[in-house]
């Protein structure tokens, strides 16, 4: 009789044991020092978890041309990393972020010396965003803020889009150094269609990314345009070539914009920045 109460009782402490352990478990589980090796990923993780959970992010996300929208005031207090695997080992993080395809050497030693390191795809579409938002949320344990984060993207986006004059989307010329321009298939392009805009890339029928003639470049009216490229120190033929005098004079004709490009480098909430200022010139462009 004693030995079966015994036997019960310990039962008992185990089974109400169980859910603590599990609980301790995860508590444990849940990566406490991450590290992010790429501009995209350092977005996505200050976004999703406490500060008090990254030991560094790229000292990308430190430059105004790259810092993420909002973020500043984190990306700042943060360590930063210059993706080397020197750098890294010494925070010794138990989660090590990384893009397909940057820092593939340190990646490599990385994971032949045993860390855990999770690589992310360059995002083409917003469904990718929202796939590799989840995909961290799964790997750091917030999956409920990843929910959220999508979800507030999602309603400001669509607040964005309610503002779009009805109509044709008219055609917006983002033109880089060498007439590089964006078509379909691309997360820029999305960006753009979004802002209720189609790129000129599209307009010539082109998909993803090319350098084209000046010539056919001025063959499309374009209602928007956008020469501006941040990369002119030292300057080069290429961004010299901007200033050519025909696309000069396209763009003393045309409603001119600048976006930042932080706004439209990684598939990110980012994006937003981006959107808002299409939609605000697509408005002024309605109300003439």
């Amino acid at each position: 009789m004693n030995l079966r109460r015994i036997a019960g009782r310990a039962i008992r402490a185990i089974t109400l044991a169980l859910p603590l352990c599990a609980a301790a478990f995860s508590a444990h589980a849940q990566p406490q020092r991450i590290v992010s090796m790429n501009l995209c990923t350092d977005e996505l993780l200050m976004r999703l978890v406490d500060p008090g959970r990254i030991a560094s992010i790229t000292y990308l996300s430190q430059q105004p041309i790259n810092a993420p929208l909002g973020l500043n005031a984190i990306a700042e207090r943060l360590p930063a990393n210059h993706g080397l695997a020197e750098e890294i080992i010494k925070l010794q993080p138990d989660l090590i972020l990384a893009g397909s395809f940057t820092t593939t050497t340190a990646v490599a030693l990385l994971r032949h010396m045993g860390f855990r390191v999770e690589t992310f795809a360059p995002e083409n579409t917003f469904a990718d965003m929202r796939a590799n938002i989840r995909k961290l949320g799964a790997l750091t344990g917030d999956t409920a803020k990843a929910e959220q984060i999508i979800a507030d993207f999602d309603t400001r986006l669509a607040q964005l889009q309610s503002q779009i004059p009805p109509g044709e989307k008219p055609v917006f010329a983002d033109i880089g150094v060498n007439n590089f321009i964006t078509g379909d298939g691309t997360l820029y392009a999305e960006v753009i269609n979004a802002g209720g805009y189609r790129t000129l890339g599209q307009a010539l029928g082109y998909a993803g990314y090319r350098n084209v003639p000046l010539e056919q470049v001025l063959t499309i009216r374009p209602a928007l345009i956008a020469t501006a490229t941040p990369w002119t120190n030292p300057p080069s033929m290429s961004t010299m070539a901007l200033g050519h005098p025909a696309l000069r004079n396209l763009v003393a004709k045309t409603p001119h914009i600048a976006i930042p490009e932080r706004y439209t480098t990684c598939g990110a909430p980012s994006l937003l920045g981006a959107i808002e200022l299409l939609v605000e010139a697509r408005k002024a462009g309605s109300a003439k």
